[in-house]
């Protein structure tokens, strides 16, 4: 069965889908520091993020973060998805709305993918905000050379936050975002889910616009809808907002209708 995400969107439409530490390092390598996780392939293996909430054994978070990052491997080899956005404006701030759901269907059977990952318990594991991450590897060969520089803004942001590329690799971009939720773990899985949403627009989009008028006011509201399946999905960076723990998320995939 697939999964259907409801959430709030930014304004700017399928940039992000969202409800309303981390890692630098340098060209080629994966780490974790401040507010970055940068997770480029390796020769050979994935660099995967998995999440869970703090649980009352350790065996269950490392059981839970397998499960997550499981999930995103089934999504590197194939994930099909529907966005839709819908978008009214009217002559008043209250008539002005957003609404974006996102349906997701990728393998299920994650128990191949859990199977295959790997870490190291003394320096892949984090704890951030109440909630663990496990930095995994899993055993594929990314398609190309992933070569990017990660820049940064005067303000620490990533440049990709406000300027994100049309391409790294020869893959297309997707940024995704999601405002703090109550579980951390939660902000994390909207974020990656938005940046699927962000990349399956670059493949294919329909916008219909409908109009109605009352005298001289006129409301608009404006339809899109993307379809699309991805082909290596894959989270490049994940960057957390200091002052809002917000959660943006850099992916690059293949697309195809």
């Amino acid at each position: 069965m697939g999964k259907i995400i409801t959430a709030l969107c930014v304004s700017l439409f399928f940039f992000a889908c969202a409800n309303s530490g981390a890692s630098v390092g340098a060209k080629g390598t994966s780490g974790t520091q401040d507010s970055f996780w940068i997770t480029l392939p390796k020769p050979g293996s994935l660099v995967i993020i998995g999440a869970s909430g703090r649980q009352s054994k350790r065996e269950a978070e490392i059981e839970l973060a397998r499960e997550d990052a499981a999930r995103k491997a089934a999504m590197y080899h194939s994930v099909w998805a529907n966005v839709e956005n819908i978008q009214n404006v009217g002559p008043h701030s209250l008539n002005y709305f957003t609404d974006c759901e996102i349906y997701l269907d990728y393998d299920r059977d994650l128990a191949k993918y859990a199977d295959a990952l790997t870490y190291n318990s003394n320096r892949d594991v984090l704890n951030v905000d109440g909630s663990v991450f496990i930095r995994f590897s899993y055993p594929s060969s990314f398609p190309a050379v992933v070569s990017y520089g990660f820049a940064r803004e005067a303000d620490g942001s990533p440049e990709w936050v406000r300027h994100p590329p049309d391409e790294i690799g020869g893959f297309i971009t997707g940024v995704g975002f999601s405002g703090r939720q109550f579980y951390v773990r939660d902000t994390f899985e909207k974020s990656c889910e938005a940046a699927v949403a962000a990349l399956v627009s670059r493949v294919s989009t329909a916008v219909t616009v409908d109009m109605t008028s009352d005298g001289d006011r006129n409301t608009f509201i404006s339809y899109q809808r993307s379809t699309a399946r991805l082909d290596h999905f894959l989270v490049l960076e994940i960057w957390v907002d200091p002052k809002d723990r917000s959660v943006w998320t850099l992916a690059i995939a293949r697309g195809a209708l």
